[in-house]
This record gives C-alpha cells, structure tokens and sequence, in this order.
C-alpha cells in the first residue's frame, strides 16, 4: 500500500478510513493464517494507584453508537466496551469468554441452547439484566430493518421469517424465564456462541444504557468520553476509570501527541515516520479482505458470462500491486481451510471473444457497453479505477466512475445506481462463513442482492455439521460458486496499524480483527520515557 494513503476500509465491520505510513516497515511476504493462539498474559500485578484516565487518538469518523446498526471496527472498538452480550471477545485469543452468559449447555441434539444469565448483573442505569432483557434486545435487533448482523440469528427458529416480515415476534423460538434463557434453532449451529461475542448481540435496553464495561459520558464529533460502569458484573477487574476518544486527522497533532504522552494510543491512523519509539508500532496482518463486488440490477452486469468477460480482461497484477498481501480469493487465509483456486487470469484478446458470446447469447447489439463504478473519493481509489478503465476500454465497455465523499459511501450504497462497489471486511469471528455469509441470498448483509440456491444450500449444510474437515469442505465448494460467477473482484488482505507502547499499557494484544477490549486494558508500573521531540 502507497505512503500516506488514504483507503476506504468498510468492515464487520467494516473498517474506516485511515491512514498508514508502513511500506516502510514489512516485507511483502505470505499472509499467516489465523488460528487460535494461547493467552499471550503474563499476570501482571496491577497497581489501582497508577490507574488513570487512557487517552486515544483516532481519525475523523461519523461515529455510529447504535449496537444494532453499526457496522464499522472503529464503532466496534467502542461499543464492545460499553453493550455486552452473552460472549465476549478474549483479549488474546479472541475465543469466546462467558460474560452475561455465568454458564451454557447444548441440548443432545444440538438444537437447544440454554444459557444461565449471572445474577445481579445490571445496566449503568440500574436496570437489570435478566433473560427477558436479551430476549427483548435480540427481538428488537431482528426488528430493526437496519440492523446489518440480524440475519446471523436466522438460526434461530421463526427468526428469518419475523425479519422478513413474514412470521411474527411470538414465533421467534427464544424463551426467558428469570435468568435462564434458551432458543431452539433450526439446525445444529456449532458456531452460535462466536457470532453472539458481536456487539449487535449485546443486551440493549430500551434506554440504550450501558450493558458493558464502561458507558458514554459524552459524545461528540471531535471526542467520547466513557467512565467505568460500577454497576458492570465483573467492574472489580475492570482497572482503567475512564477512556477518551480524540478525533483528528492531523498527523502532526496525533504524533506530537503520542510522542509526548499526551497519547496513550493511536487507533487505526498516524504517520510512522513522525514515531519516534518506532517499538510502540504495532503492525499486523487482519483477517479480512478488499475486493470490488457487483449489485445486482443491471440486466447485463447481473449475468455471470458479462461479469466474467469483465475479470478476464482486469490487470490483475496491476490491481494487485502496492499491497502487501494481495488476495486472489474472498475468504481470508484460515487455519484447516484449502480455498478453491484464486482468480489471476488475464487475456484480453479472450476477454473480447466471452463478451461478444455472453452479447449474443443475451440478445445485446450494442458496441460499446456502460459498467458505472461507485468509489469513495480518494486518491487509491481513483488510481484503480483508472486500471479498470484502461483494460475494459480494450474490450469495449465503458467505465464511468461515481465520486461518494469516504463518511457516507456505506450508507449509500443501498440507493446508489451503480454496477460496481468496494468492500473491505474484516471477519467478525474466525471462520470462513464470516466473509461467505456477505453473499447468502436473504442476508441482510448481502448488499450485492445476488443469489444462488447451491450456493446458499451449502452454507446450510456447512453451518450444520460439526465436522470441521467436512465443514470446510462444504464453504470452499461455495466459495468456488461465488468466484465462478465473476460477483466479486479481490483485491488484498489488509494490514492494521496502531501505536501504544506495551511497556506502559497491559491487556492489548495485537490479533487478526484488532478488537482490544478496554475492559482488559491497565496501566504497568512503567513510565513512558519522552525522547526529545523535535521532528523536521
């Protein structure tokens, strides 16, 4: 990726903008893949006296603190401090750790969840949180047509069918009585408890108070403030009293800020040659992926033979180039998962002779097509579109571009016409259905709107078994699906940047979703040392 580049990075989460200066610092290499990793915590003895208030710098971001309809890593990092669900995200492993959940058990036939709700837990607003609260935030969650996670509680029975308007709230097969809660699903669904660590799962009140570790003092803008919530079940060992949030795209201001202590933590954004501990840069490859996908509603570009002219003919290497870890497939590199072959085939003179069949075959006589791609308005993104113009130009299509200011590009997407958009996802829990589940035919995630029973049938089939091999099996034959229909573009595997120095601050980890619960965060018993600051 090019210094000093801005890119668009939707994740769920989608990832916001931000800005990186770390060509400099890693070799282009092979993405590791994700597996689980060991608690990487050394049981530091903490000191309450040094506790203080954590300050975090951050880029400019329109911040969604809605748990339900948030869809951002950077909304994500903040609102896993202040919802809590029944799971939570580990520090290190980013395994599932019981929280609202004291204890669960799976029926003998793994159709039946029941969990057992801690007592005494409450909101910041001394609301308590029993069965009949989750139930209730995860009903409202179904309800809520811009809820983009609600589709993943389709296993659940009656859940689909209240989300789409078809079967009602009473049928959705949840039960709460007092601290027991339990739901019948529709098949055996091995993976329940990683999707429920997501902040859309949370507990939500109808008062939006906190559930979770910390809660809003103030939001604005420019800064959030969080204090410790002392009603939170485990607020004992919960160490750092308060979090600011500053929003700035200064990268003189938030280096200058780190570099004197004044910063704590750069989130996501900073110039690394302005850092002058360059130890406190934490580099790491991110379970996600950057890839073009098509909406389907043109009748030309929403066939896959006009699509798959179109990958024929793109510079993949071109498109690729400047990144660290280009990606030829959607599902980012995971442990036990073989993906079905990548797409890097370029021939134009063949490119010519796909599209002029896919013409014929559709009954289309016009010379020149029209592809119109909608971009964020930025300077990388511009670039690529430029590469696409000149290899399609070649095989006679036109590409036209439509310019969307970075904070409003997701929420466009849905009313934009356009045939062509730009994702990057980063995966909310590691497994390939993380990134697969974008293309199911009635997700609400899905905005591409394309659809394919086979494909769908075997995420149904992938999410049932509790086979690992077998499982992915099944999700690299639907991968091969959605490839072969030409619906997706990938383009690389991200690379997340954040600066904290872990000799003064404990708890972070650096992981593939660079999500760090601030719960687990503390202060060492070690002073940041503040070099001389001067910078040219």
């Amino acid at each position: 990726m090019e210094s000093q580049t801005r890119t668009f990075r939707p994740i769920a989460k989608k990832r916001a903008a931000a800005i990186f200066a770390c060509a400099f610092f890693i070799a282009v290499g092979t993405l590791p893949a994700f597996a689980h990793g060991d608690d990487f915590f050394k049981g530091d003895e903490i000191d309450e006296s040094i506790q203080r208030p954590l300050v975090i710098v951050h880029s400019m971001a329109n911040m969604n603190l809605n748990p339900h309809t948030s869809a951002y890593v950077s909304e994500a990092q903040v609102l896993n401090g202040v919802y809590e669900g029944l799971f939570s995200y580990n520090a290190a492993t980013l395994e599932p750790d019981n929280a609202l959940a004291q204890d669960f058990r799976i029926s003998r036939d793994k159709l039946r969840w029941t969990f057992t709700i801690r007592e005494g837990a409450k909101t910041s607003s001394g609301q308590t949180i029993d069965a009949s609260a989750i139930k209730e935030s995860w009903l409202n969650l179904i309800a809520n047509k811009g809820a983009y996670y609600s589709s993943l509680l389709d296993v659940i029975k009656g859940a689909r069918e209240y989300r789409l308007g078809t079967g009602s709230r009473e049928d959705v097969a949840i039960y709460a009585n007092g601290q027991k809660l339990s739901v019948l699903l529709e098949k055996p669904t091995s993976h329940l408890n990683r999707i429920l660590c997501h902040h859309a799962f949370s507990a939500v009140p109808e008062d939006s108070s906190a559930s979770g570790a910390y809660y809003i003092e103030s939001a604005t803008p420019f800064k959030i403030v969080l204090k410790k919530n002392s009603n939170y079940w485990n607020a004992e060992q919960t160490h750092i009293p308060e979090i600011q949030i500053n929003f700035t795209d200064d990268t003189d201001a938030q280096s200058h800020a780190f570099n004197t202590g004044a910063a704590d933590w750069i989130d996501g954004s900073g110039d690394i040659k302005k850092i002058l501990d360059k130890k406190s840069v934490q580099l790491a490859a991110e379970f996600g992926t950057e890839y073009l996908f098509f909406k389907n509603e043109s009748p030309v570009w929403s066939r896959a033979d006009f699509r798959n002219a179109l990958l024929t003919a793109a510079p993949w290497k071109q498109l690729r180039d400047g990144n660290m870890f280009p990606a030829e497939t959607l599902v980012c590199p995971i442990a036990g998962y073989t993906p079905p072959e990548g797409i890097n085939y370029t021939d134009v003179e063949e490119a010519k002779m796909m599209l002029d069949a896919a013409k014929k075959a559709a009954g289309v006589t016009d010379e020149k097509l029209e592809l119109l791609f909608a971009i964020p308005d930025t300077e990388y993104l511009s670039n690529r579109a430029e590469l696409l113009r000149g290899s399609f130009e070649e095989i006679g299509v036109e590409l036209k571009t439509v310019k969307i200011p970075l904070q409003f590009y997701l929420t466009s997407i849905a009313k934009t016409k356009a045939d062509l958009f730009l994702y990057t996802w980063v995966g909310d829990f590691s497994d390939p259905l993380a990134f697969l589940e974008l293309f199911r035919g009635n997700s609400s995630m899905n905005d591409s709107h394309w659809k394919n029973e086979e494909y769908d049938n075997l995420l149904d089939q992938a999410s049932f078994t509790n086979d690992s091999k077998e499982h992915n099996a099944l999700l690299a034959k639907a991968e091969d699906i959605l490839l072969s229909s030409g619906e997706v573009i990938p383009i690389s595997h991200p690379v997340t940047c954040n600066i904290i120095d872990l000799n003064v601050v404990g708890g972070w980890i650096s992981n593939a979703m660079d999500i760090h619960p601030f719960k687990a965060l503390y202060f060492k018993k070690s002073e940041k040392k503040i070099k001389n600051i001067a910078q040219k």
